[in-house]
């Protein structure tokens, strides 16, 4: 297989296969190219080598694909719906979404595979993720559990079809005129994100006040773009940080993690076409902080 890279900025190799190849993530191709099984301008490629405009890449024909050994978990996690192609979840605080390369157990796939199948697309580390919410972020997830639905839900994400609404609560009195942030962000080293005027690619998220009380905004963030991190970078940039946020903001004696939660999510069935619309109810750590401000979920 031969492709062409046209863009005119650089990128890096592995991003740029996982991104156009679909069927394998990007630790997958990281490890062909470890192989040295690809080929850039007819030489062997380095992990680390970014493409340029007009380069030629080669790739074998026949790639094998990665196998399933990540270990099926019994855990309790809340089934929103399900059919033979989808699950959506509400996902708890305090795990991770999926597995890597230093953690391979207790993780949303772990605790899903246990109690069925999923898509193969993303193996070895991420079977049917067709998006995720951080660690320490509650509420609507959905999986593909067959190759057609992850291929289906991915192009609705890449198209921005899929609509999320995530209810946060930000220190400060949010201001009432701004109902729309647009910032160009960055992965920084170490996984974090950060606004950067001069690399940065566009997030934009719409926000919608629902109340101001004590020094805080409970507020509602629809994500346009899908950036890492967005919502709480963004809010942060403009010096309205979630509360109990310790990555981007600061510690909270009202709540141990950061005051995020995907509260709904819509899309179109990947087979009947149908639009579904899910709602996520809060975990108690999220509606007693609520209740402690006086707002009402």
């Amino acid at each position: 297989m031969r492709l062409f890279y046209s863009d005119e900025n650089s990128e890096r190799l592995d991003k740029f296969l996982a991104k156009t190849l679909q069927t394998f993530s990007r630790e997958f191709c990281k490890k062909l190219i470890q192989k040295r099984q690809i080929f850039v301008n007819s030489k062997v490629a380095e992990a680390s080598l970014k493409l340029h405009k007009n380069d030629v890449i080669d790739i074998p024909d026949s790639i094998e694909k990665p196998l399933c050994d990540l270990e099926p978990e019994k855990s309790n996690f809340e089934i929103i719906y399900e059919d033979n192609h989808i699950i959506v979840i509400n996902k708890s605080a305090g795990i991770l979404t999926h597995p890597t390369q230093n953690q391979k157990k207790h993780t949303l796939v772990n605790f899903l595979l246990d109690h069925t199948t999923l898509s193969s697309i993303g193996l070895p580390l991420r079977p049917g993720i067709v998006h995720r919410l951080d660690k320490n972020t509650s509420g609507c997830l959905v999986v593909a559990k067959t190759d057609i639905a992850y291929f289906n839900l991915v192009t609705q994400f890449r198209e921005r079809t899929i609509k999320k609404k995530y209810r946060a609560v930000v220190s400060g009195y949010f201001p009432s005129e701004i109902d729309e942030i647009s910032v160009p962000l960055a992965i920084s080293n170490f996984s974090k994100t950060s606004v950067n005027f001069a690399r940065g690619k566009e997030a934009k998220t719409k926000i919608q006040i629902i109340q101001k009380t004590k020094n805080v905004t409970y507020l509602e963030a629809m994500p346009i773009t899908g950036r890492t991190h967005q919502i709480r970078v963004s809010l942060a940039f403009l010096g309205y940080p979630v509360l109990g946020d310790t990555q981007y903001g600061r510690k909270s004696i009202l709540i141990n993690r950061q005051a995020l939660h995907a509260h709904s999510i819509s899309f179109n069935h990947p087979y009947t076409k149908q639009n579904l619309s899910f709602t996520a109810k809060p975990p108690e750590d999220f509606l007693t902080l609520l209740k402690e401000l006086g707002i009402h979920y």
